[in-house]
């Protein structure tokens, strides 16, 4: 299987390259991503790292979701005629819930379609997919639903192309609340979307090969299990951003816990009640700024663990 993959991305690398410039879409991305449903949603912040939130190239889509075959997923992206991608992060503290859109450009309506393919056949072959999920008014479209084993959390998500672009309307809860949530808000993406952000009359003809059209497939499945992933850890990042901003101690733990491995034992670190300082031995330190070296880390050493919840590192 792995040959028959790699003779396929090889087939598909031997496609020719348009060589037209890329247009610019109008409107701007950042202009046509739904508002949250709700005024208490508050959006990441595009310094935490961990997020999934403005404008992004192909490289920096790789390097966001951590594409292992990353040059493989850019080129697919190339060939789809990737032009420009724009996402956003939202927390609401109250329900824990955390939504992502994303936006994506491509030169024609066919590229755009060719990716929705790919996401929803890397979609129903993830292990946290339970079913499917359907709308109305919406052409060309997916619905998923997850479940994440660690803890149960709650992931659904609808992906559409309208025009040109691919949209994907993402939540993430702690419980299975989200049911009238996702389609509302996907629905609300639908209907704010323009026909197109590049005129019809500019998209290139499409003359991909059926072989070219199953690599793009077979690297689409790759990069949106790393996605949905990245997802998953936008939740706690986001939780954590937006639970210090309000001096909070409690994280999204059910979130957390779906995108980090489960603690193992480790130097305890001594906290403050208010969970503001910990203690090395002679002094509290401040911390939102300073990591205790005795912290256990996460893989990506990115978090830290001060025993009853993940921590960005600063």
């Amino acid at each position: 299987m792995n040959r028959l993959v790699a003779l396929l991305i090889a087939a598909f690398a031997l496609l020719p390259a348009t060589t037209l410039a890329a247009p610019i879409p109008s409107p701007a991305l950042s202009t046509i991503l739904a508002p949250p449903p709700k005024t208490d949603y508050q959006e990441g912040s595009a310094s935490n790292s961990t997020l999934l939130e403005g404008q992004f190239d192909a490289k920096t889509f790789v390097t966001k979701t951590r594409a292992p075959n990353a040059d493989e997923v850019q080129q697919t992206l190339a060939r789809d005629g990737f032009v420009d991608g724009y996402w956003r992060t939202w927390v609401e503290q109250g329900t824990q819930h955390v939504m992502v859109e994303i936006v994506i450009a491509f030169t024609g309506g066919d590229g755009a379609k060719r990716w929705l393919g790919a996401s929803e056949l890397a979609d129903k072959a993830d292990a946290s997919y339970t079913k499917a999920l359907t709308i109305t008014g919406i052409d060309n479209y997916y619905g998923a639903h997850f479940v994440y084993a660690v803890n149960h959390s709650i992931g659904e998500e609808f992906a559409f192309v309208k025009g040109n672009d691919y949209f994907g309307v993402i939540f993430v809860s702690p419980k299975d609340d989200l049911a009238t949530s996702t389609p509302a808000q996907a629905t609300a993406q639908y209907k704010l979307a323009p026909d197109a952000t590049i005129p019809k009359s500019q998209w290139p003809e499409s003359i991909t090969s059926s072989t070219a059209y199953q690599a793009g497939y077979l690297v689409g499945r790759i990069v949106f299990f790393v996605l949905i992933a990245a997802v998953i850890l936008a939740v706690a990042g986001g939780v954590i951003w937006f639970s210090r901003r309000r001096r909070l101690v409690a994280v999204a733990p059910g979130a957390m816990a779906g995108a980090m491995p489960a603690a193992t034992p480790a130097a305890a670190v001594q906290m403050s009640p208010d969970g503001a300082f910990w203690w090395d031995g002679q002094t509290w330190r401040d911390a939102q700024h300073e990591v205790p070296p005795m912290a256990q880390r996460s893989p990506d050493a990115a978090f830290w663990w001060d025993g009853q919840k993940w921590r960005p590192v600063s």
